[in-house]
C-alpha cells in the first residue's frame, strides 16, 4: 500500500490558466503591477502572494476576490488525470491525498463537479497550515493529520512543491513541468504515466 500525496493545481487538473486569469483580474482591478510570473508563485498560498503587495487585512480581501473569480471558470477546467486510474489505485488499496496551497472551496468544488471527491482519503488546503510550499509544513500537516505511515510519495508540478517534498523527506515525483525534471527524484511527462508506471506497474 502506497500513500500518494498529490498537489492539486497543475497536477491533477489543468487549472493554471484559470488561476493566472483570476490573479490578473484582481491585480488589474486594484492597480497592482505584479513583479512575478505565474510560474514563480505556483504552489504558494493565494493570500501569501497578495501579502507581497498589500497589508495583511487587504491581502485576505483580495484573496477572496481571486477565489470568486476563479470559481466562475470551473466549468472550463479540464482534468490532467484519468479518473479511472485513480479508481484503480483505490481498488488496489492505495491511499490518495491532496496537499494544496489552494482554497478549500475551490478544490472541493472542482472535485464535486467531477464526482471524484470520495476517492480521496484526506485533503489539506491553504487554511490548514501556516507556511506555504516550499516549506515542508503542508506535507507534514497531511502526514500528521491523517496519521500516515509507511510508503509515501508526493506528486508535484512546481519547483516550490518539489522542494517542499524533499524538505519533508518524501519521495518527490515531478510531472508535466520540464523545469522540475532534474530536481525531482522521479519525473514523468504526465500524471497518468506516473500512475501507470510507478503505481500500477503497467508498461
Amino acid at each position: 500500500m502506497i500513500n500518494i500525496l498529490f498537489d492539486f493545481d497543475g497536477t491533477l487538473f489543468n487549472t493554471d490558466k484559470a488561476h493566472e486569469d483570476a490573479y490578473n483580474h484582481v491585480f488589474l482591478k486594484n492597480d497592482i503591477t505584479p513583479s512575478h510570473t505565474y510560474e514563480d508563485i505556483k504552489g504558494i498560498k493565494t493570500v501569501d502572494i497578495f501579502k507581497r503587495y498589500v497589508d495583511d487585512e487587504i491581502s485576505h480581501i483580495l484573496a477572496k476576490n481571486k477565489t470568486e473569480s476563479y470559481l466562475d471558470s470551473l466549468g472550463n477546467i479540464e482534468p490532467f488525470v484519468d479518473f479511472n486510474l485513480l479508481k484503480q489505485c483505490k481498488e488496489l488499496g492505495h491511499r490518495l491525498f491532496i496537499v494544496s496551497g489552494g482554497s478549500r472551496i475551490s478544490i472541493h468544488s472542482l472535485l464535486k463537479l467531477h464526482t471524484i471527491f470520495d476517492l480521496f482519503d484526506g485533503i489539506i488546503t491553504a487554511g490548514d497550515y501556516a507556511k506555504s510550499k516550499p516549506d515542508p509544513e503542508p506535507f507534514l500537516t497531511c502526514i500528521s493529520t491523517y496519521n500516515i505511515s509507511g510508503d509515501i510519495v508526493g506528486v508535484e508540478d512546481s519547483m516550490a512543491g518539489i522542494i517542499s517534498l524533499k524538505k519533508a523527506n518524501i519521495t518527490a515525483i515531478g510531472v508535466h513541468n520540464n523545469a522540475i525534471k532534474d530536481s525531482s527524484d522521479y519525473f514523468y511527462k504526465t500524471i497518468n504515466m506516473f500512475i501507470k508506471n510507478h503505481i500500477l506497474h503497467e508498461k
